[in-house]
């Protein structure tokens, strides 16, 4: 359909008076010319003239020719995501039913009653999204234990759609993705520019379960031999669950010890245990609570404790360029830990250092539990820059601590002794506040896990990832206290990450920029190299009053990573082989790996086969070591799938079983699905509101529909083709006519 258009080229206020001045000349024209023109030529001269005054003035209005075009071809998407995880098998909706067969409900009549007026894509999500057609053949049993919103909505829009689409967002809120929601309010937000609203239904209500919890509040603990280590055991309980249990504490499946521990509403209970080795070694012990009435699931019942007796103390070594306050809070919590001997150096000035030895010696008591005596030792050292440049002295340490500005003691010798320290005599090099020099040499660069860019100074919180969740640092599984922590300040950016670089914790800005890694560490041979990013964690151990309850968080991180440390130690004098596990604990979606370390009168002939048992295995799994490339005695250990949940054990098959160290660790299932059941309408209105879309409280098809013709009514402007008048040949040869014509009358008539 076409219709014409004014767009006056010059204002209406002085376009009406040229026409005003313009009709009196005429008029004063026709009456000058009165007898002059005679019969029938002078009102067809004044026609013609009136015509020829009129081009001009109707070309100052510069008529259009509008044309409404048709919209694109094809139906409009409206995309219906149907959440599968597992929370959605909650049965707390109308007869019984769960959500997701509501939800699945909805979808299947929504696609039924609008498929001939959109293109109607439903899809499952949880995890991932899986459209209809790929549905698994079951389709009642909800069989995922994470939610990804994130995903299913960047799945599912269309980067080039101009029919226009939206989604129909059928889920209970649940959102447990590792990426947080950070990237979903970045999804959400790439659905706005996209023009593509998320209508949102929450389906579900406030349901909680039955369930009790054992979490240890330090999953790896070290002792001397004889020493006798108190074991917490936190029982965290859900659904005000009222009664008794018991809680047993079993090595080697026999029992050794039992508690009955008063359960009472919501509020956690603890039990304590007392365990102790008289030889060196690796113990794993398990404390498993009964199952109580109703518990929605009894996988959680059970933690698993590794407890390393060593015969001599874990020596560190500290180096610090300028006095800090967090290494002196550093200093005070490893001073406190029976198990470590510390030997820190911080440089006052140029050429002098100030040392500090704190060293453990212990002698037996009456009973079989040592004493053991701290001893402090204060020294004024000028030659201290020097302490990584004696290989001899850097072996007797495990780990190293490098604080800021310790350029003064890197030079050449002493990362090349650091280098082989760490490849062959399974150290650990730990760089406490990012890092630890000004300049980052190629050498250093190469130890490290990530490089650095330089920033302005920003502040930011700590949140871990899943596998810094799984390492178990802290008695929570989620690590939610770092969160609450007060916040640490850098002045370097993370540029890159290396390639076998492992993200235990990410740092979250105020300012809302990317998120970065916060603690991160690499293999170096067999040993490991971990950043900590951010200066300022002394305060979280000097918390303000309304922190009081995170008043332990810091000591206990620093404890659990010097233990994870250790626990990478290298082959013993006496044996052939060792075997490493990456991490104590795995989630059933990850692929346990180890490291097996070959003594040197071995190398070079073929690797031992690494035979794999435990509970989710009908037989021993033999598995053939691969070469890790970073030196000939070391080999990597990897199976060719994730294992079910339960406890394993690795052994080199065929070896001394007296001399073989065994590498134990856990498998454990993602239980969030099964235990947050309760609905998050908030997120949902979150989405909807952000997306520019809306919360629906009934799904209704008609009314679905009704909000999407709405959008679509705002978001696609009505397009059209201009045609400007004067573009058209005819118009112009018109008015070349009508001039033509009354100058040839009047100049026959004699008026020219």
């Amino acid at each position: 359909m076409k219709h014409l258009t004014l767009d006056p080229q010059v204002p209406l206020a002085l376009w009406v008076p040229l026409a005003l001045a313009a009709a009196g000349l005429l008029a004063w024209y026709a009456t000058s010319s009165r007898g002059r023109l005679p019969g029938w030529r002078r009102p067809v001269v004044l026609g013609l003239m009136a015509l020829a005054v009129a081009i001009p003035l109707v070309i100052l209005l510069n008529p259009t020719w509008l044309e409404r075009l048709p919209p694109p071809p094809g139906q409009p998407k409206l995309a219906v995501l149907v959440d599968r995880s597992d929370s959605m098998a909650t049965r707390d909706m109308d007869s019984g039913k769960s959500r997701y067969e509501v939800a699945l409900a909805l979808a299947e009549r929504m696609q039924e009653e609008l498929k001939n007026r959109y293109e109607v894509d439903v899809r499952y999500f949880a995890a991932d999204s899986t459209p209809l057609a790929a549905a698994p053949a079951d389709k009642s049993a909800p069989d995922s234990s994470r939610t990804d919103l994130a995903t299913a909505i960047d799945d599912i829009l269309a980067a080039d759609r101009p029919q226009g689409q939206a989604v129909v967002l059928l889920s209970d809120g649940v959102n447990n993705s590792s990426a947080g929601v950070d990237r979903l309010r970045q999804s959400v937000a790439r659905a706005k520019s996209m023009a593509a609203p998320v209508y949102a239904r929450t389906v579900g209500g406030q349901t909680t379960v039955k369930d009790l919890a054992v979490r240890l509040n330090m999953p790896q603990e070290l002792a001397f031999v004889s020493q006798k280590v108190p074991v917490a055991v936190t029982l965290r309980q859900r659904g005000a669950a009222v009664g008794k249990t018991t809680v047993s504490l079993t090595c080697d499946g026999k029992q050794l010890d039992q508690r009955e521990v008063d359960l009472s509403g919501d509020s956690d209970a603890e039990a304590l245990f007392e365990v102790a080795q008289s030889k060196p070694g690796l113990y794993r012990y398990e404390i498993r609570a009964g199952k109580l009435p109703g518990e929605i699931t009894d996988a959680n019942n059970r933690a698993t404790l590794l407890l390393r007796v060593v015969d001599q103390p874990v020596r560190v070594l500290l180096l610090e360029g300028k006095p800090y306050w967090d290494t002196k809070f550093l200093v005070r919590t490893l001073a406190l830990d029976a198990s470590v001997e510390l030997v820190s150096v911080v440089q006052l000035r140029e050429g002098r250092f100030l040392k500090r030895t704190i060293a453990r010696s212990g002698s037996d008591a009456k009973g079989d539990q040592p004493k053991f005596v701290q001893s402090n030792d204060w020294t004024i050292d000028d030659k201290a820059a020097r302490i990584l440049a004696d290989s001899k002295a850097l072996e007797k340490y495990q780990v190293v601590v490098l604080g800021r500005n310790a350029d003064v003691f890197l030079d050449e010798t002493a990362l090349t002794n650091l280098k082989k320290w760490l490849a062959e005599d399974s150290g650990s090099l730990v760089c406490f506040r990012g890092p630890p020099a000004a300049q980052i040499s190629q050498r250093l660069g190469n130890l490290m896990p990530v490089s650095w860019a330089p920033q302005g100074e920003s502040r930011f919180r700590v949140h871990f990832t899943e596998a810094g969740r799984s390492l178990r640092w802290l008695a929570s599984s989620e690590g939610d206290e770092l969160g609450n922590l007060p916040s640490l300040a850098t002045a370097a950016r993370v540029d890159k990450p290396k390639p076998l670089a492992v993200i235990l914790a990410e740092a979250g800005s105020s300012r809302g920029d990317q998120v970065q890694p916060a603690v991160i560490y690499q293999p170096v041979g067999s040993g490991r190299v971990v950043v900590v990013e951010g200066a300022g964690m002394w305060r979280w151990a000097f918390l303000p009053p309304e922190h009081q309850q995170h008043d332990d968080v810091y000591a206990t991180l620093w404890r659990n990573l010097i233990r994870w440390l250790v626990a990478n130690v290298g082959l013993m004098p006496s044996q052939q082989y060792a075997l490493q596990v990456d991490k104590v604990t795995f989630s059933t979606s990850e692929t346990p790996t180890a490291s097996l370390l070959v003594a040197k009168d071995r190398v070079g002939s073929p690797p031992p086969v690494v035979e794999l048992r435990g509970d989710g295995l009908k037989e021993p799994q033999r598995i053939v070591p691969l070469p890790s490339g970073a030196d000939p005695g070391q080999f990597r250990v990897v199976l060719d799938r994730p294992l079910p949940a339960g406890a394993y054990e690795l052994r080199v098959a065929g070896a001394d079983p007296k001399e073989t160290t065994t590498a134990v660790f856990d498998v454990c299932g993602d239980l969030s699905e099964q235990l947050e059941v309760r609905a998050r309408p908030d997120v949902m209105r979150m989405i909807a509101r952000r997306s520019g879309g809306a919360v629906l409280d009934q799904v209704e098809p008609e009314a679905v529909a009704e909000q999407f013709e709405t959008h679509l009514t705002r978001s696609r402007p009505e397009r059209t083709i201009q045609a400007l008048a004067w573009d058209r040949w005819w118009v112009l040869t018109a008015a070349l006519a009508l001039w033509a014509t009354a100058w040839g009358l009047r100049r026959r008539s004699g008026l020219i």
